[in-house]
């Protein structure tokens, strides 16, 4: 079992069946980072069942919605949030392939994401968990299918892959064996 918590969300990665990481926070991406900066990362890299492969961004703005930053972002029918979230899915995949070539910190991790990311028979599923304060759940839903098409075109050249924009009410449907809950 593996257990992180981003942005005041507890995921709990409950068995043997995940080989999970906090990619965001790994060695492989801050040794990137480090030198070409600004470079972007998910938040959670990882394979369930050594088939499918999940790369996992948390953006939790609940209490801050009404701030001006947060708004300019979730705002403009999301189109900066989901540019922004594309590109930590973009510098994600670059910086693990570096790592399998050169890390001396869990290669072989590395090694097999990128072996799932070359084999079109493997699952490669983009999870956006997105929390705002928003009472109205009509409103709620609407915006959340929005932002799925937004993101689903900046990352179309990704093909094939599962996109998937959700709050943490109902991403354990569309993440297997994960518990996930505010903190």
């Amino acid at each position: 079992m593996s257990d992180f918590q981003e942005s005041g969300i507890n995921f709990s990665f409950q068995d043997a069946s995940w080989v999970v990481v906090k990619y965001d926070e790994h060695i492989a991406h801050r040794k990137v980072e480090k030198v070409l900066k600004p470079t972007k990362a998910v938040d959670f890299m990882g394979i369930h069942e050594e088939k499918q492969l999940f790369l996992i961004e948390v953006k939790n703005y609940r209490g801050h919605t009404r701030d001006e930053s947060t708004r300019a972002v979730l705002n403009a029918g999301g189109e900066e949030l989901m540019r922004r979230i594309a590109v930590k899915v973009r510098d994600s995949i670059a910086t693990a392939t570096g790592a399998a070539r050169f890390s001396t910190n869990d290669e072989e991790f590395f090694t097999q994401i990128n072996s799932r990311l070359l084999d079109s028979g493997v699952q490669l599923t983009i999870i956006a968990c997105i929390e705002w304060d928003e009472a109205n759940q009509v409103e709620r839903k609407a915006r959340m299918g929005i932002w799925l098409q937004k993101l689903k075109q900046k990352l179309v050249w990704l093909q094939p892959v599962k996109v998937s924009v959700n709050s943490v009410s109902n991403i354990t449907g569309i993440l297997p064996d994960v518990q996930v809950s505010f903190a």
